[in-house]
């Protein structure tokens, strides 16, 4: 009987330990995208990876499930601009907690792991950022360049706000992954004179085109005056050219025979006729042309008794001149 009661005693023991073990096992799955933090009598003991967590005999521990994911975060404000104009402005921030077992461990210390918390905290840092950015461009420049604008507020969230602070990212052990500027509404008496400005630029691009075809057109018809006068001034130096040529010839004939006749009118006559009759002596039948100066001819035909130096005229396909004989 002792035997068999100390059996039951055991298993009595067992039991108890058993359900002593299941009362307090702690038992918590992590997924992707998230951590967990491992709390023991409220202190933080470490971090859990995505997967199964399991404790047996843990009546003081506990696990609080972090959101690593990327999260949005949008704000909407009527703010002023460096110029004194008032205009709505939209934008969207887009971040996520610092994964490290430090930063986890610190974030839960200073604003747990709540998703409502650490974004109400956020929307204020981001309201200041947004108020401060807006006073350091005109609406024109937020209007054009949106860019830039969202760059200042990531800036603005990235950077201490005076010595021995924090960047509120840091304070809130969050990074930044995009910061963007989703819309600009601007009042309607803004509204039109952004429509007057881009009438104005519309105007002034179309009268740059103008200003530049007729450039283009005056430097065409400059171009072509050139080319004229040049033709022009080549032709009137052709006619000159001529014209000195002709009178050349004319001074040279007046010379000679200035010079035959000075001495011996008759004794020219006479030559002229005999070198006539020397050429017909030749046995070539010469054909002259209408506009050879037969005085020059004779001239240079008296000054080379070689016949090979006088070069014959072929005749055109209407003979002007019966050929010379013998008075």
């Amino acid at each position: 009987m002792g035997s068999r009661a100390g059996l039951i005693a055991g298993l009595v023991v067992i039991l108890a330990l058993v359900g002593v073990g299941l009362s307090t096992m702690k038992f918590e799955q992590v997924d992707e995208g998230e951590r967990g933090i491992i709390i023991t009598q409220g202190r933080v003991e470490g971090v859990q990876e995505p997967g199964l967590f399991f404790r047996p005999f843990a009546p003081f521990t506990s696990i609080s499930v972090v959101n690593v994911r990327r999260q949005t975060r949008t704000a909407a404000q009527n703010v002023a601009s460096s110029d004194k104009q008032l205009y709505d402005i939209d934008i969207q921030v887009d971040y996520s907690r610092l994964t490290s077992p430090e930063a986890l461990q610190a974030a839960y210390g200073e604003i747990g792991v709540s998703d409502d918390q650490l974004n109400a905290f956020l929307d204020g840092f981001i309201n200041d950022a947004l108020k401060s950015a807006s006073t350091q461009f005109t609406l024109d420049q937020a209007l054009s360049d949106r860019g830039s604008f969202a760059d200042r507020i990531r800036q603005f969230l990235t950077t201490p706000a005076g010595d021995g602070q924090r960047p509120p990212v840091a304070q809130l052990y969050v990074q930044l992954e995009a910061v963007k500027v989703l819309d600009i509404k601007v009042g309607d008496a803004y509204a039109q004179l952004l429509a007057e400005k881009a009438n104005l630029e519309v105007q002034i691009e179309t009268e740059e085109k103008r200003r530049q075809q007729i450039e283009a057109q005056q430097n065409n018809n400059l171009f072509q005056a050139e080319q004229e006068a040049t033709v022009s001034l080549t032709r009137e130096k052709g006619k000159t050219a001529a014209s000195l040529e002709a009178a050349n010839r004319d001074a040279q004939v007046r010379a000679i025979e200035g010079k035959y006749w000075r001495e011996n009118p008759e004794l020219y006559e006479l030559r002229k006729r005999e070198l006539m009759v020397e050429m017909l002596q030749n046995g070539n039948m010469w054909f002259l042309d209408p506009n050879t100066n037969v005085t020059l001819l004779l001239n240079q035909m008296s000054n080379d008794s070689s016949a090979s130096s006088v070069i014959p005229v072929p005749a055109p396909t209407q003979p002007a001149t019966e050929p010379a004989t013998t008075p």
